[in-house]
Order: structure tokens, then sequence, then C-alpha cells
């Protein structure tokens, strides 16, 4: 190997080594994750005004710990609120179940009333715990699901046995749609995010709720 051929070799590995360095580096970003982003995101507070047992079917869970910034302070399983069961128990923070229930109690049920004659007896959940981004998006910011802070449901069964369900049920008209757009559009008079199928496509079957923080303030609200 002559001298020129030896130096452009060593060029060669000089950029290869750059190269591994700047991915390495990359890889390494301390804000993000292979699944989301959350820094300087803090959970929410443990502190409750209500005690859930008072309100719902609920066990107290303790601490839930997650990866990263997952988790859940004073978590609690619940398996119904307000007398309304859910189709599968969730995992949520102590001041969604307060939430929740109001929203039940103030909302769900005279809409129910309303517009069917009766009352709703369960709710399908789609989701609630779950230590992700925000729309199971990799490299999104976290979502208020991986601290136990929000509840996403699907559909309301009546106490005739008869489902509403988001997906068909919002753009039907009639009953059925009067009542959907109801509990969704004052649900944000007491959660701070409500979503709905007028959001993105990620929500075309569902309402989210959540207590996110929002604004300078965190009092703000985000209702779509």
């Amino acid at each position: 190997m002559n001298v020129k051929q030896y130096s452009n070799n060593v060029i060669c590995w000089l950029f290869i080594g750059l190269a591994l360095v700047a991915v390495s580096a990359c890889s390494s970003t301390p804000n993000l994750t292979d699944d989301f982003i959350s820094a300087g995101v803090r959970p929410p507070s443990a502190q409750c005004t209500v005690d859930p047992r008072s309100i719902a079917d609920a066990v107290s869970i303790g601490n839930v710990d997650g990866k990263g910034a997952c988790g859940i302070r004073n978590a609690w399983k619940v398996s119904a609120v307000g007398g309304v069961a859910f189709s599968t128990p969730a995992r949520i923070r102590c001041q969604m179940v307060g939430a929740t229930n109001r929203w039940i109690g103030k909302v769900v049920q005279p809409a129910a009333r309303s517009a069917f004659g009766e009352r709703v007896v369960k709710l399908r959940i789609a989701a609630s715990y779950a230590c992700r981004g925000r729309n199971n998006k990799r490299g999104a910011k976290i979502s208020e699901h991986a601290f136990g802070n929000a509840l996403d449901v699907s559909a309301f069964t009546l106490a005739s046995g008869r489902v509403v369900e988001v997906e068909d049920g919002w753009k039907s008209g009639g009953r059925q749609g009067a009542f959907l757009k109801q509990v969704h559009g004052k649900a944000c008079g007491t959660f701070t995010t409500v979503l709905g199928p007028n959001a993105d496509a990620a929500h075309r079957n569902h309402f989210h709720f959540d207590l996110g923080k929002h604004g300078r303030s965190g009092k703000g609200k985000y209702c779509r």
C-alpha cells in the first residue's frame, strides 16, 4: 500500500467514525425515548378531595411505576362509577374517579333520560392507564394515559340493553346523535381535554377525557 492509498483509507475510516458518533448521539437524545417525548413533564398530583370508594366500585392499588415518566400516583382500579359499570376495570388516578363521577351524574344520565327515557348502566372503556405517546404515535409527546389521568369511552349501554356506540352513532342523527353530542360537548365543563370524532381520525370511534394542564396557567381547556 502506497502513501496515497494509506491516506485515503485513514480519511475513510475517520468519516465512518464520525458518522457512528453522530448516530450514537442522536439515538441517545435525553428527551426522546423509543416511544414518546417526556422532557419537562411532571406527573399529576396524588392529592384527592373525595375517597373514590364513596362514589365508585374502586380498589386502591397504591402507586403504579412505569418506564421513564410513566406512572400513577395514588392509583385506583375502578370497575364502576356512580352506579355505572365499566366494561373492563380502569386504572386511573384519584382525581379522575371524581371527575368521571361528576360527568356521569351531571351530564350522561340527564342526557340519556332526555334522549331515551332511561339511564345508562355501563360504559365501554377503550383505554385507561397506558405508558405511551399521544395517539399511540412513536416519538409523540407523552399521553395523559401514561399518568392514569385519562379515560377513553367508546360506547354507552342503556338499562334496556340498547348500546349506543360513538363510531356508529355520532353522525347518525336522531336521538343517538343528539345524546352523543351532548355527553361530549358538556364534558368540557368537567374535564380539561375532551376529544371525539371531530378532533381527528384517531378519535373517530371513542371519546377521550383527561385532566391535563393547558396554557401558562395550567387551567386552560382543549375540547374538540
